[in-house]
């Protein structure tokens, strides 16, 4: 049996505010649902291909099952201070790149909801 990684789904108290959170990551939205909406819903493409991995965040409903915080993982293509620089003119609050003790250069990001996002 084959397995494809289709994306990320990530469930929050507050959707709209995760939303522009990535939105201003710079990924590509796919889809918005109206805010007001019960389950609301977004999704970013995380590549350029519509089959490519995706981000999808919904509206947390009472009842349901707290998921455990994640973390992401992005690469840079060696661009890092770049990406952070775009990220703070984007008014993304973030520390500066590191060396990390592997010896390579990362920066973490915490999104509105306690993800982890890792940018190497």
């Amino acid at each position: 049996m084959k397995f494809k990684f289709r994306g990320i789904n990530i469930s929050s108290n507050n959707p709209e505010k995760t939303f522009e959170f990535y939105k201003k990551l710079g990924f590509r939205v796919l889809e918005e649902c109206e805010p007001d909406d019960q389950w609301y819903g977004a999704t970013f493409a995380l590549q350029d291909d519509k089959d490519e991995p995706m981000i999808w965040i919904w509206r947390r409903q009472d009842g349901d099952e707290v998921v455990e915080k994640n973390a992401f993982v992005f690469g840079t293509d060696g661009r890092l201070e770049e990406v952070y620089h775009q990220f703070k003119t984007a008014g993304i609050e973030c520390d500066p790149p590191v060396t990390a003790v592997w010896g390579g250069q990362e920066m973490i990001l915490t999104d509105p909801d306690g993800n982890k996002l890792l940018f190497l």
